[in-house]
């Protein structure tokens, strides 16, 4: 039993036939990635002499140790084998990570677990053309050849508010055959529609998918477009607690969802800000700042200040440092509360339906 690391792959193998199978993965899919690291989970390699109970603990442990969000796990044997190995940590599909079983004769590749959000349907077929096997696909969106909604969101950076719902909206279409969704009017300009599917229609009146950056009571299934900006200022040493209480204010003004903040931005003088670095992480968003040079060049409306001009080299840096970062529009302009400003703004964004 032994296992490779290659980035985000992490395989295990039990046999000397499968470590032939495992080289070989290894040895193209370590092409721009820097880490390789191969090591055995028993003394003397394949054929060391360990009890099947501590072989079983070895394999655990390892799968507790890698079974994590974003990696890819490829087991290099029998379905049995990695079905029992990844049964105790398995919790949600959307934070599950992708698992494929890859027989050691190297004919097919199956993904088990985490297909579409995890990634594993798309894996199977890189691994297949790797080992010139044959990818077993199961999901039935996949086998129909129908449009995927948990693929789709994944692809264009959307958040699935409910996946009860996300799961009641593929049967309705397997068993249909057709689906509808509806962009919020206010965000029309920002979230275009690129070539979609058919039977995907856009709807007025009654639709399955409602798409926006907002909270939305009905009953649709909505999916919210990591596409909102946010910049903030402080006085220095501004809490986190603060922070991020004032921002919830701004948002919930604005009725927007916290699972649709893509980053928070300020100057480049605020980048050890520890303040806003924990409120963009209470957010999962990026934290970027940005020279006073690159917010002089943003062209707009924004709210100055002779104090932050003196202080910071520009007028405005909330409203500024929004633009810097690709925002095509200000949807909130500068709001002032107890020495912290915010503002935020839309990322223009076009949904690829294929």
């Amino acid at each position: 039993m032994e296992k490779a690391e290659v980035g985000k792959y992490k395989l295990i193998c039990f046999t000397s036939k499968g470590r032939e199978v495992m080289d070989k993965l290894c040895a193209n899919l370590k092409i721009g990635v820097e880490r390789y690291v191969m090591n055995s989970l028993i003394a003397g390699g394949t054929g060391g002499g360990m009890s099947e109970s501590d072989a079983e603990q070895g394999l655990s442990e390892w799968t507790r140790k890698v079974f994590k969000t974003g990696n890819t796990l490829i087991f290099i044997g029998a379905c049995g084998i990695a079905v029992r190995a990844i049964a105790p940590f398995i919790e949600d599909k959307t934070t599950d990570p992708g698992v494929l079983v890859v027989d050691e004769n190297a004919r097919f590749v199956i993904p088990i677990l985490s297909g579409h959000l995890g990634g594993a349907v798309d894996e199977a077929h890189t691994v297949a053309r790797i080992l010139d096997a044959q990818a077993v696909i199961t999901t039935a969106t996949d086998v129909r050849g129908e449009f995927a909604v948990d693929v789709f969101a994944k692809s264009n950076d959307l958040i699935i508010s409910d996946m009860k719902k996300a799961k009641d909206f593929t049967a309705r279409l397997l068993e249909t055959g057709s689906g509808s969704f509806y962009v919020d009017q206010e965000f029309r300009n920002e979230i275009l529609i690129g070539e979609k599917p058919d039977n995907i229609i856009f709807s007025k009146e009654t639709f399955d998918i409602y798409i926006s950056p907002c909270v939305f009571r009905g009953d649709a299934l909505r999916l919210i477009p990591r596409s909102i900006v946010i910049g903030m200022g402080c006085r220095k040493g501004k809490s986190s607690e603060d922070l991020t209480f004032f921002a919830w204010k701004c948002l919930n003004r604005l009725g927007i969802d916290k699972r649709a903040i893509k980053a928070l931005v300020s100057a480049d003088i605020k980048t050890e800000e520890q303040g806003l670095i924990e409120t963009a992480e209470a957010f999962d968003a990026e934290f970027k700042t940005f020279s006073e040079v690159e917010l002089s060049r943003q062209v707009g409306d924004f709210t100055g200040s002779d104090f932050v001009k003196e202080t910071v080299g520009v007028d405005n840096v909330c409203e500024r440092a929004v633009m810097a970062y690709g925002c095509s529009r200000i949807i909130l302009h500068k709001v002032a509360e107890n020495g912290m400003t915010f503002a935020a703004g839309v990322l223009p964004k076009t949904l690829n339906w294929r």
